[in-house]
């Protein structure tokens, strides 16, 4: 859940219109990676990129994979300096609500 000044977004929408089409805190492009289980310290692989992203809540089915870590890489904001990603969750199964489950590739 990346954040993306819901207070402003709501005053917006119903007083008065902005000069941004989308809200500047909000995350455009970001990587979801991870560190394989017994990898070594700074291998890391992709499971899912985004480029564009407009959405506050995003989710991702990707093949299971045993992993240590995970980490969420934000590359590009939609004009703010700064981010935040208010939550990560994590689930055994697919949620069934993506159009098919990505495969994880080696990050180069």
């Amino acid at each position: 859940m990346f954040n993306d000044d819901v207070d402003v977004d709501l005053i917006n929408l119903h007083h008065h219109r902005t000069d941004f089409e989308a809200v500047p805190e909000l995350v455009a492009d970001y990587r979801l990676e991870v560190r394989p289980a017994g990898a070594a310290e700074g291998t890391w692989t992709v499971l899912a990129e985004v480029e564009g992203n407009r959405h506050r809540h995003r989710i991702h089915d990707v093949e299971p994979v045993r992993v240590d870590a995970l980490r969420v890489v934000v590359t590009a904001t939609n004009g703010s300096p700064y981010v935040s990603v208010a939550s990560v969750k994590v689930f055994e199964q697919p949620s069934g609500r993506t159009t098919r489950p990505r495969r994880a590739r080696p990050l180069r």
